[in-house]
């Protein structure tokens, strides 16, 4: 098997049609390129150069057949440790990331793919929308190494959660909707909505929520999942029910939908940005000034 040395070596020697030059031009004794070229030779089992002397030395015909096919081992070789130090350090990809479709209009997802580009202008990026329970599914088993999901009581074995967003909820209605004449609404005249709620695998911090908000009047909600926050939405303007969002859904221009304050609840939901166990830690800090620096109530 060829090492990187004695290639170089070789080339260097081939080059500089002398041992004295190639050593010099290496930084390394001439004896150290002797001994290399020597071993070099008996690995292949042939003559590489005629050594008329020291000072001037030519290819045989072996090391002029040889010439071409080292230097591009060596070009192989350098390729794949340059890419080995990229992988360790996150440079290049892919980085598989998966958000909630609130990550995107929090512009989490955005400002962590602008602080990554940045530290790593090669690295390959694949934001993916999904789900969170499908998110953290796909964590635990390496398919996507970066998750923006709603809170859960746990996270898969080993990951960890670099960054947590917070912000208010509104109301969203149809503009026809009886409460929409009103600048805020009141908890208790929501007692009889219908709530219509994006999640469909498991009961969700916004499911609960809605819980939360109407046991303060004593009411018992009727929760319809839908599986998206763009069919809940539209769902709500076209009459079907009502929506408690995340205010960063107010940037969603839906016809026939409004948004409304909810008087006295000062609640807010959160998404956690969660790494998996093997995120190299170049890319973590990289995650973490981004949203360090973000736009967003994010804190890290």
């Amino acid at each position: 098997m060829l090492d990187r040395r004695p290639l170089e070596i070789f080339l260097a020697i081939a080059e500089e049609r002398s041992f004295v030059r190639a050593a010099d031009r290496l930084g390394i004794a001439q004896p150290v390129v002797s001994r290399q070229l020597q071993r070099l030779e008996g690995s292949l089992g042939a003559r590489l150069f005629h050594r008329g002397s020291r000072s001037k030395v030519t290819l045989t015909r072996a090391g002029e057949l040889f010439h071409d096919e080292a230097r591009d081992a060596l070009a192989g070789l350098l390729r794949a440790e340059q890419l080995g130090r990229n992988v360790a350090r996150g440079a290049t990809g892919p980085l598989r990331i998966g958000y909630v479709f609130s990550g995107a209009m929090t512009a989490l997802l955005s400002d962590m793919v602008r602080g990554l580009r940045a530290a790593f202008p090669d690295l390959e990026i694949e934001p993916r929308l999904i789900e969170t329970p499908a998110q953290l599914r796909e964590l635990a088993e390496g398919r996507i190494d970066v998750a923006i999901v709603r809170p859960r009581p746990s996270w898969p074995r080993g990951a960890a959660v670099l960054a947590r967003h917070h912000e208010p909820m509104l109301l969203g209605l149809g503009t026809t909707h009886p409460l929409a004449r009103h600048d805020s609404i009141a908890i208790g005249d929501l007692v009889p909505e219908c709530f219509l709620t994006p999640q469909f695998d498991v009961e969700d911090e916004l499911a609960e929520t809605v819980r939360r908000l109407l046991r303060k009047v004593g009411g018992r909600p009727r929760i319809r999942a839908t599986g998206d926050f763009i069919t809940a939405a539209a769902l709500a303007a076209a009459g079907e029910g009502v929506i408690l969002a995340p205010a960063s859904l107010a940037h969603l221009v839906i016809d026939g939908l409004t948004f409304r304050p909810i008087s006295g609840h000062a609640e807010r939901l959160e998404l956690a940005v969660v790494g998996r166990p093997e995120l190299p830690a170049a890319q973590r800090e990289a995650i973490i000034a981004a949203l360090s620096a973000s736009r967003t109530d994010c804190r890290v």
